[in-house]
């Protein structure tokens, strides 16, 4: 009984919660601003909680099965009740907060539109994050200096050890240092850089394509921000840091983020850099980003949600990186511990 009443608490808080995040709302909500900042957001989160929930009652049901089958102990039978009891109230809500909890918020609100704001001369401003990237630096500055469109292209060297910097400006970018050590602290930085719009961000290793740019850009007009995924594997070298845990641990974050913004977005990668960002939908949110380590990509596509803002995800291209990884590429053991941080941040922030 003590793990069910453990795993309802969790159910209960998250109500909890988002009752509390709403209530600090100050424009009562009508159905003419349903769509905007003051839009309820508790649906996804229950389910989102019903989900883990789930995933552990089933857990803790199967070991209750197996030992019961093997020692007939009153202790396994009462751990397969109660997980069978915490297992039937998490799908059911799920079901209530995916199935009739957007039916009975629907009544009386508009339908969601689709947005159509075309960029028409496009003056694009690419931003690259870089840490002991000599290796790759000055070719990729090149590859994207030469895509049409790109205005500048800014360097933000995290207090590499090498000639990064260097080779960054002896290819033509803007280089500058950020001092603050972290992948998000780059990134910050970079996209504080741009003088430009729209903002590309990306990494400076080459495994991404300067090609894709054109890409992003042609689906910023029926969005706010377009993010990457690495997840069509016709897409994707061969020889790429993405084995399969990385792989199928990114997809099942990504599932749970999506979860909680239900409706919102799809989602299938939540590590890819690569995206782009309209000036005016930076401004909204940059304020915003606090994560200065490796979480900062979802933190940034859930800042982007919780600001109502549109976002479009879609597949890039994937190439070798060149040099050393400093992400979760390392290994499956730091992927592992960066995932954790990930399911932290969702679940919290």
């Amino acid at each position: 009984m003590k793990l069910f009443r453990f795993l309802w608490w969790l159910l209960v808080e998250s109500t909890f919660r988002c009752s509390k995040e709403n209530s600090r709302r100050n424009t009562p909500l009508t159905s003419k601003d349903h769509v905007s900042k003051h839009q309820l957001i508790v649906m996804g989160k229950i389910a989102l909680y019903g989900l883990m929930t789930f995933l552990g009652s089933s857990l803790s049901l199967l070991i209750g099965i197996s030992v019961y089958m093997f020692t007939a102990m009153s202790f396994a039978y009462s751990l397969m009740n109660s997980s069978a009891l915490v297992l039937c109230l998490s799908l059911l809500a799920i079901f209530i907060d995916l199935g009739i909890v957007p039916k009975i918020e629907g009544r009386g609100q508009k339908k969601r539109k689709l947005k159509y704001d075309p960029i028409k001369y496009a003056r694009i401003s690419v931003v690259m994050t870089a840490y002991n990237d000599e290796a790759s630096v000055a070719e990729a500055v090149i590859e994207f200096k030469n895509q049409p469109g790109v205005e500048e292209v800014v360097v933000v060297d995290n207090n590499s050890l090498d000639d990064t910097a260097t080779r960054a400006r002896e290819a033509g970018a803007k280089a500058v240092t950020e001092k603050k050590q972290g992948y998000g602290f780059a990134c910050m930085r970079a996209l504080r850089e741009a003088k430009y719009d729209p903002i590309v961000l990306v990494e400076s290793d080459m495994t991404y394509a300067g090609y894709d740019v054109k890409k992003l850009i042609a689906y910023l007009e029926n969005a706010d921000m377009v993010v990457g995924t690495r997840s069509t594997q016709e897409l994707l070298d061969q020889d790429t840091q993405l084995n399969w845990f990385l792989n199928w641990g990114n997809f099942f974050i990504a599932k749970l983020l999506q979860l909680k913004y239900w409706g919102k977005i799809r989602l299938t990668d939540v590590g890819c850099t690569y995206r782009a960002i309209r000036r005016d939908a930076l401004s909204k949110i940059i304020n915003q980003l606090k994560e200065g380590g490796m979480i900062f990509s979802p933190e940034m596509i859930m800042v982007a949600l919780k600001n109502n803002l549109k976002v479009i995800e879609i597949p890039v291209s994937f190439r070798r990186r060149w040099g050393r990884s400093k992400g979760a590429g390392r290994s499956n053991w730091a992927a592992f511990k960066i995932g954790l941080k990930m399911l932290l941040l969702i679940l919290t922030l």
